[in-house]
């Protein structure tokens, strides 16, 4: 054997490792990601799993897919006479009606349309999915609104109801997390100082501080210092969240006028009863809740 034959890259055995590799890293990610948090729960507490964040496990799906979406077409093209030979009859060499390729049309095609009929078994393995997501949804990992890392501080001082901006500001400044102003985004600052948005916002408010120092910093408003470990944003009994909240409980919480709180969704287009939750419209008209709030609001 020559030196030039052994040192001939096969593309074949190539590309079919890397569609074995593919396939696992894609298989496997994907079995994460069908187990995780939703991203208001996961963003907000810092959820990982092997280390890795849901974001990172969502780019290593995403890589891994494609990665084995175009080794299987290049995988294909290397083998395209014996597969165009599946289509064709044994014996004639003609196109043909084979059992092989109809009972697997047939096959993706009843699981497509058992899938969007919500037909069990196919309907369960959703329901599962979903009942393991939220399954980590529990009031230690929840923010005082959904998504609130997206938020920035004066926004989010909005539903500090014993805090105002100007304290958050200052509650940071003392365990060394510097913000230039309310404008900044909550997850930013966090991902700025190598913390959770969920520990920010205790740093914050005055529940905890960040590096091991003393519970408890300034409060807004004539607060109290909630000392007890109780919601750093109220000092009552817990509130529906956010999104559960019906357009005529916002109001009343947020003192604005119920009457024009609904005027302001239908000229923006929102149709909504009071009793509807600002959830169900965010959802249908696929948008976030905080949107639904500013239009409110305005």
């Amino acid at each position: 054997m020559t030196n030039d034959s052994k040192k001939k890259f096969n593309w074949r055995a190539f590309v079919s490792v890397l569609t074995a590799i593919s396939c696992i890293g894609m298989t496997f990610s994907g079995v994460i990601l069908f187990v995780v948090p939703p991203g208001r729960i996961a963003n907000w507490s810092g959820w990982t799993l092997m280390l890795l964040t849901k974001h990172q496990w969502s780019a290593l799906h995403l890589w891994f897919s494609l990665i084995f979406v175009v080794v299987a077409i290049w995988h294909l093209l290397l083998n395209w006479k014996p597969f165009i030979n599946y289509f064709k009859d044994k014996a004639s060499r003609t196109f043909a009606l084979r059992l092989e390729w109809t009972a697997a049309v047939i096959l993706c095609a009843g699981v497509l349309i058992a899938t969007l009929a919500d037909i069990r078994p196919f309907s369960s393995l959703s329901d599962w999915n979903e009942a393991i997501k939220f399954s980590w949804d529990e009031p230690a990992r929840q923010g005082p609104v959904p998504h609130a890392e997206l938020m920035t501080l004066s926004e989010l001082a909005g539903y500090a109801r014993d805090v105002d901006v100007d304290a958050m500001l200052e509650n940071l400044a003392a365990q060394g997390i510097e913000a230039a102003s309310g404008d900044d985004v909550v997850g930013e600052i966090a991902e700025q100082h190598n913390i959770t948005p969920q520990q920010l916002y205790d740093i914050a408010v005055g529940r905890q501080a960040s590096r091991g120092g003393r519970r408890g910093g300034r409060r807004g408003l004539g607060g109290s210092d909630n000392s007890e470990g109780q919601s750093g944003y109220m000092n009552e009994p817990a509130r529906p969240r956010f999104g559960q909240m019906t357009i005529r409980r916002y109001c009343e919480q947020m003192g604005m006028n119920e009457t024009r709180a609904l005027q302001n969704l239908q000229d923006a287009g929102f149709g909504a009863s009071a009793d509807t939750t600002l959830r169900e419209i965010a959802d249908t008209a696929g948008v976030h809740p905080s949107q639904i709030r500013r239009i409110i609001e305005r």
